[in-house]
């Protein structure tokens, strides 16, 4: 029998479309190689990158997530701390807006200041980015959107039933995301 190149390009091609898209391109995630990505893009320019990752077996509740945020080569923040624990740190809150849309935040508090990672979609639209947030204050000091285009969030079940199961940040759920003072 005689091999089908057809059929086995086409195989090789279509495995190749399946990488998930952080795998290609690194540059737009600050997770470690052996991670997964909860959460990623590059920001405005594209020169800083968020991130929010679980490394070990985070979905089973034999790893951790974590938060990282700065250049590629060169993060500026990764919270909590490679040797801390990430449990209790982190709250995960759904987002809801009129008509066809919503999403998700990702929000702790560090030194005074809450730091929100959101993605929201609707008809049309996909917005994400990073939202700094003095602590006692209802407007955002700082924020940052993703580059659209290159927003990788996970489907991996097993990651997003254990974010499921962090306590809700109220504030969020209630009022969504602070506006830019």
């Amino acid at each position: 029998m005689k091999p089908n190149c057809t059929s086995a390009l086409f195989a090789t091609l279509l495995g190749m479309c399946s990488l998930p898209s952080f795998a290609a391109d690194s540059a737009n995630t600050l997770c470690a190689s052996t991670d997964k990505v909860v959460f990623s893009c590059p920001l405005g320019n594209g020169k800083k990158v968020v991130s929010m990752c679980a490394s070990g077996d985070a979905s089973q509740g034999h790893g951790r997530f974590y938060y990282a945020y700065g250049r590629p080569s060169a993060p500026e923040l990764v919270y909590p701390a490679k040797d801390q624990s990430s449990d209790g740190v982190f709250m995960r809150s759904h987002l809801v807006y009129g008509g066809a849309s919503g999403g998700t935040a990702y929000s702790f508090v560090k030194d005074g200041y809450k730091y929100i990672v959101y993605s929201i979609a609707g008809t049309g639209f996909h917005d994400g980015g990073v939202i700094v947030q003095r602590s006692g204050e209802a407007g955002a000091a700082k924020k940052m959107q993703c580059q659209s285009s290159k927003i990788v969030e996970s489907q991996d079940d097993g990651v997003i039933d254990a974010t499921l199961k962090w306590k809700s940040d109220s504030p969020l759920a209630t009022h969504g995301l602070p506006g830019v003072r």
